[in-house]
């Protein structure tokens, strides 16, 4: 068989598997919402502690990956098992504005269903039901305050993205104007929730998160479960996305004194295989989106995979499973040349939606050079970056300039959250502040260069067709 043919058969083998995996995903929530037994007007016939504690011992999923729409936007790369042909092919669908920057597609009309959208809504009723029926209910207060103090803090993280996908950047001036998303916090179906300002969303986000809320968690937490760890991580990440620096290292340290384990990938050397299960010690919060192997043949873009270091250990020693490396010239199958396909169908649970360690250390990062303190925070840009690059040479004491670190920390943290919504995020909040605005330019080879402004509507995701019919409050964001 030859390489083409093999890479083909890869392809195939991988579209196959991952469907196996998303039906059992969804036999999995299917049996949640069993646990729920709805009637009339969305109450539930749960009535023990015990049984709405049930709603939290779940594997939280979002809908379709981030690279599906926002990692195209802010050009992290492209969506699993397609190819810039094949995106590119109809220029009446809203892949074909995230890859050419067409602003001109109205993708209110093309979207709609959004399964990232119905998940997340979803997930927050779960927090609803638990914080509606827990005062009532027979069982244990000290276990009736631990699931309410959870169903918050969830319920404040998905609301963070919900309103950072489909909402314009928070900004103190303008907030109060702009339309944010709906922040749901009753369970009752036959009431409309209206939508709320951005400003009023962040308002009742911080609510939910709040110190008195984080401390009732427990110091630690099993999997797909709250800690204070991720509570401090959440309300640090809220504070972030509001420009409130100074604050929101206060709680990201605070978040790294209960967890500050970093993922080290070195172990690839002799392994062969990136080996990441989805109870990773880093990881503070599991939410997948897309296939579990969720960057099993995504491609990344040739301006990110130019900041993409060869000695990356996963790079360089990883092999797939078809004897090939890892990381492939996206030529052949993508029609991409430049572009890197990510191959191994190795044990690499992703955490794309989720919180991670490696969040707070570059909050940090970020956050010290901001403040003056250049090599604290490039000290937490090293941290991370020694786990992944064999020779790594630290930047910490190298005399940058304030501006310098800012951008090879920028350029440090784009390929480590590669195929994570952290990018899209970064760059909205980074385009509302005059001096890190930047267009972004992409080059499709023979298909054209093409280039986003940082007012651009794309940053906003469209509201679904599916949402809008039902809720007149529900006009588009953009």
């Amino acid at each position: 068989m030859n390489q083409q043919s093999d890479t083909q058969h890869t392809k195939t083998m991988n579209k196959y598997i991952s469907t196996i995996l998303l039906g059992a995903m969804a036999v999995s929530m299917v049996s949640c919402d069993d646990k729920l037994d709805i009637v009339p007007k969305g109450e539930t016939t749960l009535g023990t502690v015990a049984d709405l504690e049930l709603l939290l011992n779940q594997e939280y999923y979002c809908g379709d990956g981030p690279l599906a729409d926002l990692g195209m936007v802010c050009n992290d790369g492209f969506p699993a098992w397609t190819s810039i042909p094949e995106l590119i092919a109809s220029p009446l669908t809203a892949d074909y504005a995230y890859v050419k920057y067409d602003e001109s597609i109205d993708r209110a009309t093309v979207t709609e269903s959004d399964s990232r959208y119905s998940t997340l809504y979803q997930n927050i009723y779960y927090s609803n039901v638990i914080l509606e029926k827990a005062p009532e209910a027979e069982g244990s207060d000290a276990v009736r305050n631990l699931i309410m103090a959870e169903a918050k803090i969830k319920r404040a993280y998905f609301h963070y993205l919900l309103v950072n996908i489909y909402a314009k950047q928070y900004d103190d001036a303008t907030a109060g104007q702009l339309g944010g998303v709906p922040y749901v916090d009753i369970v009752n179906m036959e009431v409309n929730k209206d939508k709320n300002t951005v400003a009023e969303v962040y308002a009742k986000i911080l609510g939910d998160c709040s110190e008195d809320v984080i401390e009732v968690l427990p110091d630690n937490a099993p999997l797909f479960r709250a800690s204070k760890a991720f509570g401090y991580a959440v309300r640090a990440k809220v504070l972030f996305q509001m420009k409130r620096y100074d604050e929101a290292a206060g709680y990201a340290l605070k978040a790294l004194r209960y967890n500050n384990n970093l993922e080290n990938r070195s172990a690839t050397m002799s392994t062969t295989a990136w080996e990441l299960p989805w109870d990773n010690t880093n990881n503070y919060f599991y939410l997948n989106g897309g296939a579990r192997v969720s960057l099993t043949f995504t491609c990344m873009s040739k301006e990110t995979a130019a900041l993409f270091s060869p000695d990356d250990y996963v790079r360089k020693y990883e092999i797939g499973w078809n004897g090939l490396p890892t990381w492939e010239d996206a030529a052949v199958e993508y029609g991409y040349p430049g572009g890197l396909i990510y191959t191994a169908f190795s044990n690499v649970m992703f955490n794309n939606y989720g919180v991670r360690t490696e969040d707070m250390y570059y909050l940090l990062a970020e956050t010290n050079i901001r403040g003056g303190h250049v090599d604290d925070g490039l000290d937490y840009v090293d941290k991370v970056q020694l786990r992944r690059i064999e020779g790594y040479q630290p930047l910490k004491g190298t005399g940058l300039s304030p501006a310098q670190a800012m951008k090879e920390m920028q350029n440090a943290k784009r390929v480590e959250m590669y195929g994570t919504y952290n990018t899209f995020f970064d760059c909205k909040r980074w385009n509302s502040e005059p001096e890190y605005r930047a267009s972004i330019t992409r080059d499709l080879g023979e298909y054209g260069t093409f280039t986003i402004s940082p007012d651009s509507p794309l940053w906003v995701m469209p509201f679904p067709a599916n949402a809008t019919r039902y809720n007149p409050t529900l006009t588009q964001n953009y």
